[in-house]
Parts: structure tokens; sequence; C-alpha cells
């Protein structure tokens, strides 16, 4: 055999046991692993009649020397209960030290640290660290401001609203989407200051609260969402957010002032949202504005006109039948919406999506 055959040959003897090294060390940290989740699943069936006898007020011994493993099983737990289940386990975590101990980690030098604090203390619901959660606010690192806005939605406390509220339109700024979520998990006790920051504040924080006050469907802002959408100096964005809030609380009195945003010359998707909101408030008053907006220029404008149209029975149905034989964009989208409707009224369709 050659030298070079030679060195080739023992090179692939070589390749092949690095191969079958790597073989055998996947095998076993596979072996590994699932013996190590299989240890803790065992010991977390061992602790679950202690997490019960928690939830039913019994008092036991066994709680001071539990391992860790009993803090992530309360973690994980928490989030599906309220009420006297859930004092009964942030009491737990309390009295073991977890919450103490995610508290000193809120000012630890390491981003994920102070994250990972930030997100048990939610879960804790810890209403006693507000404060350090809000400084967290204007952390320099982002993922731990939205740590920390999470957390402040979680503990239930009407005092973080403001914070998260400004956190939105800071120079570091939190999403606005997490933010949100954060506010509605805070409950309808926010419904007040989201009424004072539709007037208050930059407009991407009017713009989250007028969609929160949607989402609640609060008819206590019903006047002042009114004057958002009516006052062509605001910002496009609020009137938007603003209209969409209207039509979810549902109340009638906005429909002159839709209609107008409608007809007016404001931008696409403020005359859109007038046209969705008329459709979800269903007055009567609304069918002329509606049917003249299947006439617009703006395609997304007809097209919302023409799927409000639909959600008013049979006197919608008229009028878009009315303009579906005209050749031409707004008999496209009658037509269009009137193949919609058909649809969803087939018999079948319902059964077959079960």
């Amino acid at each position: 055999m050659t030298p070079p055959a030679q060195a080739a040959a023992v090179g692939s003897l070589v390749l092949s046991g690095l191969v079958v090294l790597l073989l055998v060390a996947v095998a076993l940290e596979h072996l590994l692993r699932t013996r190590r989740l299989a240890r803790e699943a065992a010991r977390r069936a061992e602790l679950t009649p202690l997490v019960h006898a928690l939830l039913d007020g019994e008092s036991t011994a066994e709680l001071a020397g539990a391992p860790a493993l009993l803090d992530e099983l309360v973690l994980d737990l928490l989030p599906q209960l309220r009420g006297a289940d859930r004092s009964a386990l942030q009491a737990v975590l309390l009295e073991r030290g977890v919450v103490g101990r995610a508290a000193d980690q809120l000012t630890a030098r390491g981003a994920a640290r102070r994250g990972r604090a930030a997100l048990l203390l939610g879960n804790a619901a810890s209403a006693e660290h507000t404060t350090p959660l809000v400084h967290l606010l204007s952390d320099r690192t982002a993922e731990v401001r939205s740590a920390a806005a999470r957390a402040l939605g979680k503990t239930g406390d009407p005092a973080a609203v403001g914070p998260l509220l400004a956190a939105v339109a800071s120079r570091q700024g939190v999403p606005p989407g997490v933010v949100g979520m954060a506010l509605l998990d805070l409950g309808t006790g926010v419904l007040p200051a989201l009424r004072t920051a539709l007037d208050a504040g930059r407009p991407v924080t009017q713009a989250l609260a007028a969609d929160l006050i949607g989402v609640h469907g609060d008819p206590a802002a019903t006047d002042a969402l009114i004057a958002l959408v009516g006052d062509p100096g605001r910002d496009p964005d609020v009137r938007r957010s603003a209209a969409q809030a209207l039509g979810r609380i549902g109340s009638p009195v906005a429909t002159a002032t839709l209609a107008a945003a409608l007809r007016g010359s404001g931008e696409r998707p403020l005359r859109g949202a007038a046209a969705e909101a008329l459709g979800r408030i269903g007055d009567p008053a609304a069918l002329d504005p509606l049917t003249a907006g299947l006439r617009s220029a703006d395609a997304d404008v007809r097209g919302a006109c023409a799927d409000a149209l639909t959600l008013f029975g049979e006197p919608g149905r008229l009028r878009l039948a009315a303009h579906a034989v005209l050749c031409g964009p707004s008999g496209d989208a009658a037509r269009s919406a009137l193949d919609v409707l058909e649809f969803t009224r087939r018999p079948g369709r319902h059964a077959a999506r079960a």
C-alpha cells in the first residue's frame, strides 16, 4: 500500500472512531436527560399532595424542608388560580423567602437576573414591589423593561397604571402591545386612568388608551371618544383608535360623528374604522352614509362600507344588491360583500366546520 493510501486509511479509521464516539456521547446525554426528567417528574408527584394540602389551608411541617422544586410547582400553578387559593400559594412563596430573594435581584448587575426576578415577582403577584418594578421600566435593557411591565400587570396594583402608560411614550420605551396586555391584566380598575389618558400625553399613549377602553367597552368614555373622532386637529392614529373603540362600545350617540368622519377627507384608516364602527353599532341612520361610501375612490373604504352593510341584515343586503348590478368598483365591492354574506349563511357551513 502506498504512503498516500495508508494515510487515507488511517484518516478514515480516525474519522470513523470520532463518529462512533459522537454517537455514544449523544446516546449517553439522551439517557442521562431522560433519567433526570424522570427523577424530576417523580419528585413533582411526591410534592403534589403537599401543594394540595396548602390549597386546603392545612398547616404542614414539611413546608420548611421542602426542596426548591416546590417553589417551581407553586409558580407554575399561580397564574391558574384566583381568590383564596392564589393568596394561599402567595403566602407560601413569602414564607419560603422566594419573593424576598427575587426582590433583591431586581438591582442585580446582569440583565438576565433582573428580568427573571421581575417575572417571578409578577407570577407571585407581589404588589409590595411596585416601586422597584416601576424603576425597571426605564432599564437599559429592552427585555428587562418588558418583563417589568408584564410583572406590573400581574401584581394587580392600580398604582402601576400611570407608570405603564408613561413607559409607552418614554425615550427608551416599552412596546405598546406589552403595556396594553399588562393594563388588561390589571382589570377594570384602570378605566378612570385610561379616560384621563385620552386627553393627556403623546399620541401613542392616547391611542393605546382608546384601544383598551374599546376592549373593555367602557360607555363612560363615549363622549370623550366622540370628541376625539370629531377633532381634525388630533393625530390620525388617535382618531382611528377612538373610532374603533366607539364601535366596540356600540352606542348610537356616536353615529353622527362617525358618519361625518366617513364622509370627510380624513386619512383612509380613519374612514375605514368609522365605517367598521357604524356597522358594529347597527344604527339605521348609518345606512345612507355607508351606502354613499360604496362610491368612495378608495378601495379599502369601499370594502369597509360594504362589509359594514352586511351587518344590518336585510336592509343592508338590499342596499348591496342595488349596487351589485353596477359595473365598476362600487359594484365589485357590493358583489364581494354579498358573496361573503351568502357563504356565511349556507346551511351546512357551521356543521362542516364543526
